[in-house]
């Protein structure tokens, strides 16, 4: 990093969980950010303001899983706003690629970090039938959405190993009736 990089980012450089070396994988990775809307977009802000080195955004997925494998090529970690697509993320897992899944709904906002894992070679691509989209409720939920996901992938991105928590999958709901917040570890991925 350069004098001028120094002094824009010494914040997150003085929290232990970047630190320098953090900082430096922050500004060295590619991220995709794909699933457009203002989840997504503001995802994208956030982490072109946190220092990566390319945020990469694709409002319109590719149309199956190995499509996927030629666009999560050379990405080191995948922002996703929506749980609707899953040949990404069977090319991800595929891969072996972090993934942090975020969405905003009338009732809560949540958001699934998967962690760097092993590559899988055998992982499922196949689109299945999808459910009906709930709408989402816009406006502040989904900024909500997206600064959330983006503070989870800076964080896996800062760590050396690319795991949080030794490297489980994370899940946290915030209901928008104000009731209390769930976080929770769903196992090893």
């Amino acid at each position: 990093m350069n004098v001028a990089q120094v002094q824009r980012f010494a914040r997150q450089i003085a929290l232990p969980e970047v630190g320098p070396d953090g900082q430096t994988r922050i500004g060295a990775a590619r991220v995709l950010v794909t699933g457009g809307g203002l989840v997504a977009e503001t995802a994208a802000s956030y982490l072109t303001a946190g220092g990566i080195g390319q945020v990469i955004t694709r409002d319109v997925p590719p149309s199956d899983g190995n499509a996927w494998l030629e666009a999560l090529g050379g990405i080191d970690l995948v922002v996703r706003a929506g749980f609707d697509d899953d040949a990404m993320l069977g090319a991800a897992k595929r891969l072996g690629l972090p993934v942090i899944v975020a969405r905003a709904t009338p009732a809560q906002v949540d958001v699934i970090s998967f962690p760097r894992r092993a590559p899988a070679p055998d992982a499922s691509m196949e689109i299945p039938p999808q459910a009906a989209a709930s709408s989402a409720p816009g406006g502040a939920a989904d900024v909500v959405a997206g600064t959330l996901a983006a503070a989870e992938a800076l964080v896996r991105l800062a760590r050396v190993d690319g795991h949080v928590d030794g490297g489980r999958i994370r899940h946290l709901r915030l209901p928008l009736d104000g009731g209390a917040p769930l976080s929770q570890e769903l196992g090893a991925s």
